[in-house]
């Protein structure tokens, strides 16, 4: 689900109130009277320090968060099912009969 977000008010902790300029490919662009234009990444910075005036959008941004962080737990998992695979199927080193590993 992708939403509009330019022209939309938002607050940041540091820099105060700031209006969105461009949201594309991951980014977030706002401008801040006092600080310019800064660039966050999207949906990450509303985690953490950037927050929407809007509520129907901030509600639209917290779904965007949950599907972002679901999507990268399952890459994580598959990650990790993959090394555990790798692991199993690698060569166990030859032990002599004396118990010390061949070289």
């Amino acid at each position: 689900m992708h939403m509009k977000l330019e022209q939309r008010g938002v607050h940041h902790v540091r820099y105060g109130a700031g209006t969105v300029v461009s949201c594309e490919a991951g980014f977030v662009t706002v401008r801040f009277p006092d600080a310019g234009d800064k660039r966050f990444l999207y949906p990450d910075a509303f985690a953490h320090f950037l927050k929407a005036d809007d509520p129907d959008a901030a509600a639209q941004i917290a779904e965007a968060i949950i599907l972002k962080k679901a999507e990268e737990d399952a890459i994580r998992r598959e990650r990790e099912a993959l090394q555990r695979a790798m692991a199993a199927a690698a060569p166990k080193p030859v032990r002599s009969r004396t118990g010390r590993t061949a070289r």
